[in-house]
């Protein structure tokens, strides 16, 4: 039985040697996933979030060619609102903040631009928070949440407005076709979560924001209709959400690396 470990993709940031960074060709982008560790539901396992958003950048990496590498990615992130769930680490946001302001400056300053690309709902305030710290030291960071350039595919594949929330159709979807074995399909709960105000669904069209804890939305852990998922509507997301990625990485590859450029978001 043969129990190596397997190598690190061939579009890693982190695979290459000093050297080799010191003469890579420019211009050139990292991606940066970000995610978290935190429950999904009684079908999915803890790290959906953090993998899904390192499995695109490294699809987005493999398109792009050499100029564009993948950082480790940054696992944990803000999710209080899951805590009373068993299994959920979270990190203060203070604490994400600094480490993403450091990752981030720390990669700029190599010559690089700085792309996040997030897989978790609950950064994403905090992302637009580590983003003005940056620009005010002259960093520029660009940063997406992947699951925000669905919202028509996901209305076009489950013909339902309130299949997105979390750990639901989407998410599903998209670990069923990646990875099926980590799937527990005899688990997954039926669809139809408790109407709460703000809307808590993904692509509910609430401009109201409220943070509480996700027991209070639903027992089961689950915002959205899981029960709608397919692995051919997974693969159609992943592979539009790639697309879509790439798009934009194209377009801040075009962008000046130089310190005191603005930050988009």
């Amino acid at each position: 039985m043969n129990d190596r470990p397997t190598s690190p993709p061939a579009t890693s940031y982190a695979r290459r040697t000093s050297p080799e960074r010191q003469q890579a060709s420019t211009p050139r982008a990292v991606l940066v996933p970000a995610g978290a560790v935190e429950q999904h539901g009684p079908h999915l396992p803890l790290g959906v979030d953090a993998w899904l958003a390192t499995a695109l950048c490294h699809r987005v990496a493999g398109v792009l060619g050499d100029a564009v590498t993948v950082a480790e990615p940054l696992s944990y992130g803000c999710s209080w609102h899951h805590t009373t769930f068993a299994g959920t680490v979270s990190l203060r946001t203070s604490t994400f903040v600094a480490l993403l302001t450091d990752v981030c400056a720390a990669l700029h300053a190599d010559g690089n631009h700085v792309v996040i690309v997030n897989g978790h709902g609950g950064n994403r305030g905090v992302l637009q928070v580590a983003a003005a710290d940056l620009a005010a030291q002259g960093v520029p960071t660009w940063s997406v949440s992947y699951f925000e350039l669905l919202g028509d595919i996901v209305a076009r594949l489950f013909d339902d407005p309130r299949s997105a929330g979390h750990a639901c159709a989407m998410e599903t979807s998209m670990m069923l076709f990646l990875w099926p074995e980590l799937v527990r399909a005899r688990l997954v709960p039926e669809g139809g979560t408790p109407t709460s105000w703000p809307d808590q669904h993904l692509f509910g069209g609430d401009h109201v924001r409220t943070v509480r804890s996700f027991d209070k939305i639903n027992p089961t852990g689950v915002v959205g209709r899981p029960d709608l998922a397919r692995a051919d509507a997974g693969e159609e997301l992943v592979n539009e959400a790639v697309a879509r990625l790439v798009d934009i990485v194209r377009r801040v590859l075009s962008q000046p690396t130089a310190a005191g450029s603005p930050s988009e978001q």
